[in-house]
């Protein structure tokens, strides 16, 4: 794809640059501040950005405005081989791996991660949708279906996320672990963005480097690696795909196809189009349309074959044809169920969220991005890059501002390889300034590696700690079946997780479903029962700050009226 030539700027208006940011870091830290008071309460968006963001946002501002300071000029390049990409993302592997049972407790957290692990665990037994059995076929909203296929009743059940990601951790799986692949994704995302880097800068053996430094002080690539989210899959899959495209051989473009197959069907329908969209309407500038004909059709082949999955699957779920309302599945109902799910803090979310995307990269991310942005006005390959960012930015402000859960803004984690490859862009403009830049970006690598990464890991385990805690007091009861209220507590709901095929004891169940007819039917084998009180939920709680529902110990008690009277053994947890 060919590039128009980048404009360098001028000695005078690149020493403007880096005396700018102190100015750039102090911003930063005072826009956290102002926007942690400013924003409204409610939602994850604004308590992340008060418990977590505007301090690391103000830790950075510190740590750039002494890694500023008294910058040698470094006149050797940091020229390296592909063996550094390995090396870097080979750290991050075993680092990730680690941070998994150390820092995130071996805990998923939120469902997203649950049920990546739930539809593995079935994949891994060779089914498509777990069975459940009969009694539980009209009531399985008791055992969370949250994000699940809907049916009334069901016979099995499964998420409603597309398959690739629960697939691919099946079959890391084998390997010993399904744990393993964020940080094999993490090392395949380092050795991809290596690639992209070589193939747009053939010539400047230090613009790789460049890439690789700010990938390895990304906090928000290593928390994420540790987590059982799509997200550093999205990231592989999405440079290992731009590699391919560049290449402009007919096997790297059916290759590409076969890898636009996979990303697409990782997790959510709209993730990878849009990084992709950009990036191959250059096809159309190019007049290259052999490649454009290839491209549209595989893609629309694609979006169907995957469409077609997600209603064949559900009918699995259902045991047959769907009705009129369990039928819709399809990606365009979802997207007007969120619609009709939207708050009017679409604003207040969105800031929360770019911030918080900020806090959690490398320090010096957003000043080379902005400088990198300049060449998307002459060459069009960073205008896609851009493009890619923009366009998702303005789909989530328009269909889903919230973010929930997540470590870093994770609905933007697939283009962090973009943002890399801009601020290189921004990189190899720098002309005859890049000696002291060079000089501060191994300092601000360093101070994102040893400085901010854990201050960001302490964030994560004292959040995922809190559940884990709670999550692990659930499973020592000597109980059949474990009760918790969608209300108790935040995302109290979250913890009644179970595994697909039944087989974890005691079975968690959530209150709210259970019904009168479920009642009765339980309490029949007089089964003992345990019902989650404050105390257990204080870790979570306390991690918020809130007080748990005042109606829990009453809920509680009138529950265990009922079950008392049907047959079950009652305790109070």
């Amino acid at each position: 794809m060919d590039r128009l030539a980048t404009r360098t700027p001028s000695a005078p208006e690149r020493s403007l640059l880096l005396s700018q940011l102190p100015f750039y870091a102090l911003l930063l830290a005072t826009l956290g501040v102002v926007a942690a008071a400013w924003i409204p309460g409610s939602g994850l968006g604004p308590f992340y950005l008060r418990r977590q963001d505007q301090w690391l946002l103000i830790f950075g501002a510190i740590a750039l405005l002494c890694c500023v300071r008294d910058l040698p000029d470094r006149s050797a390049s940091l020229a390296a081989t592909w063996r550094l990409a390995l090396a870097v993302g080979g750290v991050m592997a075993l680092g990730t791996l680690a941070g998994h049972y150390g820092i995130l407790s071996g805990y998923d957290l939120s469902l997203d991660e649950r049920l990546a692990n739930f539809d593995a665990a079935i994949f891994a037994r060779g089914h498509v949708v777990a069975p459940l059995p009969m009694q539980w076929q009209a009531h399985s909203d008791a055992l969370n279906t949250m994000f699940m296929y809907r049916a009334d009743p069901r016979e099995a059940w499964a998420s409603n996320y597309l398959p690739g990601h629960a697939a691919l951790r099946a079959l890391i799986g084998l390997l010993g672990t399904r744990s393993l692949t964020g940080p094999l994704m993490t090392l395949a995302g380092a050795l991809g963005l290596w690639a992209c880097t070589r193939r747009i800068w053939p010539a400047n053996r230090e613009a790789p480097v460049i890439a690789v430094l700010l990938y390895a002080g990304a906090g928000q690539i290593w928390l994420n690696g540790m987590t059982a989210y799509a997200m550093p899959a999205h990231l592989a899959v999405n440079l290992a795909w731009l590699w391919l495209v560049l290449r402009r051989i007919w096997w790297a473009d059916a290759g590409a196809l076969m890898l636009g197959f996979l990303a697409v069907g990782l997790h959510q329908l709209h993730y990878h189009p849009l990084f992709a969209a950009p990036i191959l309407f250059l096809l159309i500038l190019e007049r290259d349309w052999r490649r454009v004909a290839f491209y549209v059709i595989g893609y629309l082949a694609i979006a169907l074959f995957w469409e077609w999955w997600h209603y064949w699957s559900s009918t699995l779920v259902a045991g047959g044809p769907l009705m009129a309302d369990a039928a819709r599945t399809d990606y365009l109902s979802r997207i007007i169920t969120n619609l009709d799910r939207i708050d009017g803090l679409r604003l207040s979310n969105m800031t929360a969220n770019l911030l918080r995307m900020i806090a959690w990269q490398h320090l010096l991310l957003l000043p080379l991005v902005v400088l990198g942005i300049r060449a998307a006005r002459r060459d069009r390959l960073a205008a896609a890059l851009l493009g890619g960012i923009v366009l998702t930015l303005l789909v989530r402000i328009a269909f889903q501002p919230y973010q929930g859960h997540g470590l870093g803004y994770r609905s933007i984690h697939g283009l962090i390889g973009n943002f890399i490859l801009l601020a290189v862009y921004g990189w190899v403009s720098l002309g005859d300034d890049v000696g002291r830049w060079r000089s501060l970006l191994l300092r601000t690598t360093a101070a994102s590696c040893f400085i901010i990464l854990p201050l960001q890991a302490w964030m994560a385990h004292d959040f995922y700690a809190s559940y884990a805690k709670v999550s692990d007091r659930m499973d020592t009861v000597s109980a059949d079946y474990v009760v918790v209220g969608a209300s108790d507590t935040h995302f109290s709901s979250d913890l009644v997780r179970n595994d697909p095929f039944l087989t974890n004891h005691p079975i968690r169940l959530l209150r709210e479903a259970l019904d009168p007819g479920l009642q009765e039917r339980l309490c029949a084998t007089h089964p003992s029962v345990a019902l989650v009180g404050p105390a257990t939920l204080k870790p979570v709680s306390d991690y918020f700050g809130v007080m748990i529902s005042p109606s829990l110990d009453g809920e509680n008690l009138r529950l265990a009226g009922n079950l008392r009277r049907m047959g079950c053994h009652v305790e109070l947890l």
